[in-house]
């Protein structure tokens, strides 16, 4: 099993509890987990982590050693288009700007998911929590759901690769 990173796991990793000034272990055992062949996100993650020059997570996102860390997204148009059917589905009953913000072919969640369905053995890592009955948002777990992608946040995570130090451990 493979994971793929969200932008607010990845945000909120560098504004509140692992900033790279303060807590460059979280950074490297992203990137040893990546080096392990784990870890990885998307391209469009890539472009909602960057907020201006001086945002950490830009120098950090162009490390050498995180070339391949962004995959392409394009190549899982296919199950995109599945997931916009099922985010458009009568029966789910989704207001018109739920539908709209999930489906901005700019942002990142619509495409994890169909990322993740596209190459089938990735786990999304997210800090989303799932809201069946809500139409006035769609959220990553629910929509993952429908395509069979699993999902976990970054606790068990790093409960499973991190020693207590962020020393990745496979």
């Amino acid at each position: 099993m493979r994971y793929l990173f969200d932008s607010d796991v990845l945000i909120s990793s560098a504004r509140f509890h692992y900033h790279p000034n303060y807590c460059e272990a979280f950074w490297e055992w992203i990137s040893a987990g990546h080096k392990a062949g784990l870890f990885f996100s998307i391209d469009k993650v890539k472009g909602e982590l960057l907020d201006g020059d001086k945002d950490p997570l830009l120098a950090w996102s162009n490390l050498p050693s995180l070339k391949d860390f962004f995959q392409p997204s394009l190549p899982s148009l296919p199950m995109w288009r599945a997931l916009s059917a099922e985010a458009n589905n009568p029966a789910r009953n989704f207001q018109m700007a739920a539908k709209t913000k999930f489906l901005n072919a700019e942002k990142a969640d619509a495409w994890l998911i169909a990322h993740a369905a596209h190459n089938t053995d990735f786990t999304i890592v997210t800090n989303e929590v799932s809201a069946p009955n809500s139409k006035r948002e769609i959220k990553l777990p629910d929509a993952s759901a429908w395509l069979k992608v699993p999902t976990t946040t970054i606790h068990p995570v790093l409960q499973r690769y991190a020693k207590t130090n962020f020393t990745f451990k496979p």
